[in-house]
């Protein structure tokens, strides 16, 4: 990475800044990190044409995303809850909180200039693998 003022700044396409991986050492604690999606990501086409919102399913998919950056096998097993109160526009910073509980328990609150977007309790599987082997 280039660093994260060039990644948001630039915002093409979904950037991710990735968190320190000593953050989530032990597999559990949390993560907080940001990401842009750019009015060009395919997930703003026809949702809705002249007023672009993400996808509430991106909002998952950004979590799991970054899950990967360090657990490579990540996947969705259970959303649990998903509560969507504002829209993530494009080219919007959002802040992703992911908490990480023993069991594969996710909770993630995705943040727009301090305003909760979407509250997001996932169970996943594919933790299992020590983050510090990623390659």
């Amino acid at each position: 990475m280039n660093g994260e003022n060039e990644i948001l700044g630039a915002c093409s396409g979904a950037q991710i800044v990735p968190p320190a991986p000593a953050l989530i050492a032990g597999h559990t604690g949390s993560v907080s990190t940001r990401a842009c999606f750019a009015s060009q990501h395919t997930g703003f086409h026809g949702h809705f044409p002249g007023n672009a919102v993400l996808p509430g399913f991106l909002h998952i998919e950004l979590v799991l995303d970054i899950l990967r950056y360090y657990f490579k096998e990540v996947e969705l097993v259970a959303v649990r809850s998903a509560k969507y109160i504002l829209p993530i526009l494009p080219d919007q910073i959002v802040e992703v909180n992911i908490s990480i509980a023993v069991g594969a328990l996710i909770t993630a609150r995705l943040q727009v200039a301090d305003a909760v977007v979407s509250v997001l309790d996932l169970t996943v599987s594919g933790m299992a693998e020590d983050p510090a082997q990623k390659s």
